[in-house]
């Protein structure tokens, strides 16, 4: 099968989509697949090349010339509507990849959604990694003129019209969420151009049906991180960064308020144990100013180090205050063994099974997650349990397991084409 991924941003821009895109396609290479990742050329990047065994053709759309509408111009996101310069350059690859499968992961689907045909060409299907297809922010948190004072909103009933323009601005400013909030509406007439729908979690498959066309066929199928991450992280020397001693809260991610970063901060000053806390934050959002000298905050850390950092910890804390579509970080800590005490939010639901494999708090409410630190502190032997178990837990996200999974939608998409052209004949 011959595959083709697309997606706004691969490495070495990278972040957890990319990580999961870069994982999928290497695992398919070795299951005896091809595959060609299309994503932006951004900077003085190769138009094409090949990376383990992925070929890797980097495009530039109308879009991309457009620098002063992105934040980054080093992530030049695609808009919510079609772009025709990527328009063109996804039909010259399309044409002479020849895929059986055309696998889109971000926004770049609105460039290929008009392309599709439901009765010749590749099959399509679309990873819904966020809340991307609904929500202008992707994150579903509302924080409009009537939304809770903090910055990081709160959960939002649903998508619409006027109430998307009026929250859109606070991350993208008035012009362009005006400009992304009206594409995205317009462009749900292109949702029904997909064979397949994938979502990471029920959380993000339940919020995106309202966008979806009646009947659209949605498999829930976790992101997956790489298989041996247990073993990179026995393998890696313990960092330099880290605490004296073992057995400190660890905290990884992007440093922001959607994030609980403040929250955790809070939780640790109310607690009776006191461990030092790691923050391992990415390039995304501002650090947070720390004058305790019991917190470690560093940034941009290799993979290994965070799974090094990981198994030395005590206790994992994920304490987003936003939907997680579905919280990788509290994935990896399992797979090294530790209890994960995170938010009942989103796609967190289906990772940590609450008085099993860690413990499940209300969001955003710094007492509850004291006292669930301090209680997995104080219980050395439940430690252990709920670490044994998370260990066994997070081997059904592992690249082994999840990618049979896509390819059998792969599949299924294929065979539904089959099918319908011979129902023509």
């Amino acid at each position: 099968m011959h595959v083709v991924q697309l997606t706004d941003f691969y490495r070495p821009v990278i972040g957890g989509l990319e990580r999961h895109v870069e994982t999928l396609s290497h695992e398919l290479v070795s299951l005896g697949h091809s595959v060609t990742v299309v994503t932006f050329q951004v900077g003085d990047q190769p138009a094409e090349e090949t990376t383990g065994g992925v070929r890797v053709i980097r495009i530039r759309g109308w879009s991309t010339h457009l620098t002063a509408f992105h934040a980054d111009a080093m992530r030049p996101f695609h808009p919510t509507i079609p772009d025709p310069g990527a328009m063109a350059a996804l039909r010259r690859v399309i044409q002479r990849e020849r895929p059986d499968v055309v696998h889109s992961h971000s926004w770049l689907a609105y460039s290929y959604f008009p392309q599709y045909r439901a009765q010749r060409g590749p099959g399509h299907v679309v990873a819904l990694h966020d809340y991307g297809l609904a929500c202008p922010k992707k994150t579903l948190q509302y924080s409009g003129r009537r939304a809770a004072a903090d910055d990081a909103g709160q959960s939002c009933s649903g998508p619409r019209l006027a109430k998307c323009l009026g929250c859109a601005p606070e991350q993208y400013g008035l012009l362009k969420g005006a400009v992304v909030t009206a594409g995205l509406r317009a462009s749900r007439v292109l949702h029904g151009r997909a064979d397949r729908y994938i979502a990471v979690s029920d959380a993000v498959a339940r919020n995106s049906r309202a966008v979806l066309p009646g009947g659209s066929r949605v498999a829930v199928i976790p992101t997956m991180v790489p298989n041996g991450l247990s073993e990179l992280a026995g393998d890696t020397p313990r960092p330099e960064f880290l605490p004296a001693e073992d057995g400190y809260l660890m905290f990884a991610g992007a440093f922001g308020r959607h994030k609980g970063v403040d929250v955790l901060l809070e939780a640790r000053r109310r607690m009776r144990n006191q461990p030092p806390l790691v923050l391992i934050g990415t390039s995304q959002g501002e650090a947070p100013r720390v004058n305790d000298p019991g917190v470690v905050v560093v940034r941009d850390i290799e993979a290994a180090q965070v799974m090094a950092a990981w198994m030395r910890a005590s206790v994992a804390a994920v304490p987003s205050v936003w939907s997680e579509p579905l919280g990788r970080v509290a994935i990896e800590a399992m797979l090294v063994g530790r209890p994960v005490v995170a938010s009942d939010v989103g796609g967190l639901r289906g990772i940590v099974t609450h008085g099993v494999t860690g413990l499940l708090v209300p969001p955003g409410d710094p007492a509850a997650l004291a006292a669930a630190l301090d209680s997995l502190l104080d219980d050395p032997q439940k430690r252990r349990q709920f670490g044994e178990t998370a260990r066994s837990h997070a081997q059904r996200f592992e690249a082994a397991v999840v990618v049979p999974q896509i390819v059998k939608v792969f599949e299924d998409a294929i065979l539904g084409r089959a099918d319908r052209q011979r129902d023509r004949r």
